[in-house]
């Protein structure tokens, strides 16, 4: 029985068993400890129970509830949570929602732009005074009570910022200034774990609980969120600005003459790179190639007075960013490395923080408390070493197979084909590509394959026919034109890549059913060795010992992504989905087979592939 105090937060009429024992671990436990831990499958309902919780348990201490996300589409979650306890219940929870600036501007046309540009742009419009949203602001504050009041019962972020921009103040400047009054703050990660944050929130740590959202991205979205970048489409943007925009003719040829030496920078540096997509350099070999720097810094005040004067409304340069990748390096700290990074967007020089824990650790052993939560934690060993969390910490976790039915979930290891980066070649593509085209024939809905990364998805591609219905992921792929697609076709045979937009926080469903009959995991997505990820178990390995460090680095970034893949198939007890391992990895690898096996039982291993298909066939037709 859930504690009294508990479920009076709970906005719907009963507890799902479940859902109802989350809430009272995490509720007994944040009167014990400082750090808790909660795996459960999604649609168990940890949202709606953590935060009951926690509200229950804040009646006694003068805590506020931080709810933390990753992306701003996740702010939907908690939100919908506490406006249906206003609507139901009639609690009412004072909150405010605070995420990337450009996504909370009533200014359409501004918050269009590249975040770079757009903050540009802010800053410029609240300057001249030519933004009246935050001459409001500025001029006469915000009543707390009515904008308490206005968002009360909103459930999504856009109808948040289309509420608060009616009381004519800045959505995001009026949300910072009212934390002191709120219960609950649901905050992206950024505002806690980046280092070099330009904006910070008033938050007393120590008198606050975070709940973070999707907890297992959490090391890996710190590490993002320390990163900058120096590209060669930089360089050649900047120089574009500097001919087309500069009339002074000595700060024009220093300029030039600066990207000239950037540009060799590229043509130099990654001569050698061999087929590494990230090679450690150290910082002395850059810096050689930052000549008349200070004729950079005048360049850019040139042609952002000569573009505002055309009235061009893109005022920003691709020179802002260069100095600022200069200036970051100039005395790089020891927590951060220098690297030479290939990747999908061309060449760049990467500045890469090493260590997460020297964002989180400060953040999570300070908190009052912390409340990590996702459907695929890694164990609790191997996250808190990650981190740099000291601090004692309990956990629940509750298996797949606790909340699916048996009967709801097959899966079979095929190991005919494989990934591995020694074994593949074309004949192995085509392989690989004919078993996807066999398994989409077999069923009525849609086949979600899943690759270990954008290389062996593309690689594939061109052997799949052309009458076969094709999504797929690509970097302007958007979700809302996935299911539009779907909409209209839902058998679909959709590639996506481990980690990506298609498998993160996407739900494949359609008036409440799922389309996704078969989830494909085509190959173990370990992460590619280079220097970084290596530099990052060494990194480990001096708060655990070196098979933790590797584990945690490279094993356990992979089962997170093949449990992610595994729950778009899965996104309610109702659902039905057939799961494929297409990597005889997926058995000879001892400790992937004991975490896959213990998530999923009874796996079976088909002889070829036809019987596999028959298996497929089958299930697929008691659906």
């Amino acid at each position: 029985m859930v504690n009294a105090k508990v479920s009076r937060y709970l906005p719907y009429g009963d507890w799902r068993p479940l859902q109802a024992r989350i809430a009272d671990f995490i509720y007994d436990k944040l009167g014990e400890g400082r750090g808790i831990i909660v795996e459960a499958p999604t649609g168990v309902g940890k949202t709606a129970a953590a935060l009951a919780a926690a509200l229950a348990y804040s009646e006694g201490e003068p805590v506020k509830i931080v709810y933390m996300i990753r992306t701003n589409n996740q702010a939907a979650v908690p939100m919908r949570e506490i406006s249906r306890l206003f609507k139901i219940k009639g609690v009412f929870i004072p909150y405010v929602l605070i995420r990337n600036r450009a996504r909370m501007c009533c200014i359409s046309s501004t918050s269009r732009l590249p975040y770079r540009d757009f903050l540009m742009e802010c800053n410029y419009l609240k300057r001249t005074g030519q933004c009246s949203y935050h001459v409001k602001l500025r001029e006469s504050g915000v009543d707390g009570s009515l904008f308490m009041d206005t968002v009360a019962g909103l459930e999504s972020p856009a109808d948040y910022v289309k509420s608060v921009c009616k009381l004519g103040v800045c959505p995001y400047d009026a949300s910072r200034m009212l934390i002191g009054n709120a219960k609950v703050v649901v905050l992206s990660y950024y505002y806690l774990f980046s280092l070099n944050a330009p904006e910070v929130v008033n938050l007393d740590l120590k008198s606050s609980i975070l709940i973070i959202d999707e907890a297992h991205n959490l090391p890996y979205a710190i590490l993002d969120l320390n990163t900058q970048y120096l590209t060669e489409s930089m360089v050649k943007a900047a120089t574009s600005d500097v001919r087309k925009f500069v009339e002074d003719i000595n700060i024009k040829a220093g300029a030039l003459r600066a990207l000239a030496s950037l540009r060799a920078l590229f043509k130099d540096l990654f001569a050698d790179l061999g087929e590494q997509s990230e090679k450690r350099i150290d910082s002395s070999k850059v810096l050689e190639y930052f000549n008349d720097v200070e004729y950079l810094d005048e360049a850019l005040d040139e042609v952002l007075m000569a573009k505002r004067s055309r009235g061009i409304l893109l005022a920003g340069s691709a020179l802002s960013d260069i100095i600022d990748f200069y200036r970051s390096i100039i005395k790089m700290p020891k927590d951060k490395a220098l690297f030479l990074s290939m990747s999908s967007e061309g060449r760049a020089v990467v500045s890469r923080l090493m260590d997460p824990s020297v964002a989180a650790s400060v953040v999570m052993n300070n908190a009052h408390g912390f409340i990590a939560m996702s459907g695929t934690m890694p164990p609790t060993r191997l996250f808190t070493s990650l981190l740099g969390v000291n601090v004692k910490v309990s956990e629940l976790r509750i298996g797949l197979m606790e909340y699916i039915k048996p009967s709801n979930v097959k899966a079979a290891i095929y190991g005919e084909v494989t990934t591995k980066y020694t074994e593949r070649d074309e004949e192995q593509y085509g392989r690989i590509a004919q078993t996807l085209m066999d398994i989409y024939d077999a069923v009525r809905h849609s086949v979600l394959a899943v690759f270990p990364s954008y290389d062996t998805l593309k690689a594939t591609r061109k052997y799949i026919r052309r009458d076969v219905d094709l999504v797929v992921e690509i970097g302007t792929t958007t979700i809302d034109e996935v299911l539009a697609s779907m909409k209209v076709n839902p058998h679909k045979l959709i590639l996506a890549v481990a980690g990506g937009k298609l498998v993160e926080g996407i739900e494949f469903r359609l008036n409440d059913v799922n389309y996704i009959d078969v989830v494909a995991i085509v190959g173990v997505p370990y992460p590619e060795p280079n220097d970084f990820m290596n530099g990052l178990v060494d990194v480990v390995k001096s708060r655990a010992n070196y098979d933790d460090a590797w584990h945690a680095v490279y094993t356990w970034n992979a089962l997170v992504k093949v449990k992610q893949a595994i729950g778009r198939g899965l996104r309610s007890d109702k659902d039905r989905v057939f799961i494929v391992f297409m990597d005889y990895r997926f058995k000879d690898n001892p400790m992937i087979w004991h975490e896959i096996s213990k998530y999923l039982p009874d796996i079976k291993l088909p002889p070829n592939e036809g019987e596999l298909i028959k298996m497929i066939r089958e299930f697929s037709a008691r659906s």
